[in-house]
């Protein structure tokens, strides 16, 4: 599928909830959000059946996200029933870590080829602060059972926050040195979490980039094709590397090669602006599965598919209202 700006589209990110068992500060209110009925998030079987027309339609790869996608029961048998899916390439989760140590192996073992870790704190005190009752020593042991399982290509998600988390930098890069691991810096973005703004805690990545630089020399790691936006480099003598992320500062979309599907089933065409088509109506109002597992209403979620790609724009605005839990940021 090419869009309108010639950006051939390949990867799907599926929120799978829009609950946490956090509630960050960049995320999600304090008091949390209100429980969605279960009949109006997709369901297993209907995630699947998109997946299944996204790869006929040429998307390969894939990403499990939240909210936080480890609160959803049973995610290991999405996980397995994804990955048995022929034209999967790529099937990766985002999560914060908490559960990690329980679910790293089966995740594994059901086909889950990648993790991406988000923690913006290496200390228990700010940790707790930042996520508002989270313990730290859980992400901690998470990430040592992804290395020990052995998922290759792990990456540590860092969003910087200027007075929150901008004097750990350093840490974090020498997190790196013996740890097989990609921590990568993020940009700040509004999320529809009005306080941050109103706060000044943006820090562009130029600046996240010299506080990182103090710890030593930075070797530039050339990028693959479909790598991502992260620009790469490496502490010299460390096993892992570390990325820059600049989604404000210097947006990536003219490469953006994605959609999302949100919990409740729209499927949306940018992470911020642009628009989105409800395919949980076209799943429930077509026919939908038989017992050979093949979709009979394939011709209205091509449309749908076809139709979210057209909406892509050519750059996003940088603002949203909307929070990043409701949208699997």
């Amino acid at each position: 599928m090419i869009d309108k700006f010639l950006r051939t589209i390949r990867y799907l990110r599926i929120s799978v909830t829009n609950m946490c068992n956090l509630r960050c500060i960049y995320c999600m209110p304090p008091q949390g959000i209100p429980l969605m009925e279960h009949k109006e998030i997709l369901s297993f079987e209907e995630i699947a059946t998109v997946v299944r027309h996204a790869v006929k339609l040429g998307l390969t790869n894939f990403r499990l996200t939240g909210g936080e996608p480890l609160v959803r029961r049973n995610i290991d048998r999405l996980v397995f029933m994804l990955a048995s899916i022929e034209g999967v390439k790529d099937l990766a989760m985002t999560t914060n870590g908490i559960f990690l140590k329980k679910y790293a192996a089966v995740l594994k073992k059901n086909g889950l080829h990648r993790l991406n870790i988000s923690l913006d704190t290496l200390r228990e005190d700010r940790f707790s602060r930042i996520t508002r009752g989270g313990c730290l020593k859980d992400v901690l042991d998470g990430i040592e059972e992804t290395l020990r399982v052995g998922f290759p290509n792990t990456k540590i998600n860092v969003v910087v926050m200027r007075g929150i988390n901008d004097d750990e930098l350093e840490d974090f890069a020498l997190f790196t040195l013996e740890r097989d691991v990609e921590v990568r810096f993020i940009e700040l973005m509004s999320s529809g979490m009005k306080s941050m703004a109103d706060d000044n805690k943006f820090m562009p990545t130029a600046e996240i980039f010299e506080h990182v630089e103090a710890v030593g020399e930075l070797i530039p790691i050339e990028p693959k094709i479909g790598s991502g936006p992260a620009k790469k480099f490496k502490l010299k003598g460390a096993l892992g590397t570390l990325g820059f992320i600049s989604p404000v500062s210097k947006p990536f979309c003219s490469n953006c090669n994605r959609l999302r599907l949100t919990s409740d089933g729209k499927l949306r065409s940018c992470l911020i602006t642009g628009g989105e088509v409800d395919i949980r109506t076209i799943l429930r109002t077509n026919p939908t599965l038989v017992p050979e597992g093949i979709y009979q209403g394939g011709e209205a979620l091509t449309h749908a598919f076809e139709h979210a790609v057209s909406l892509k724009p050519p750059i996003h605005s940088g603002v949203t209202h909307m929070a990043m839990h409701t949208i699997g940021g």
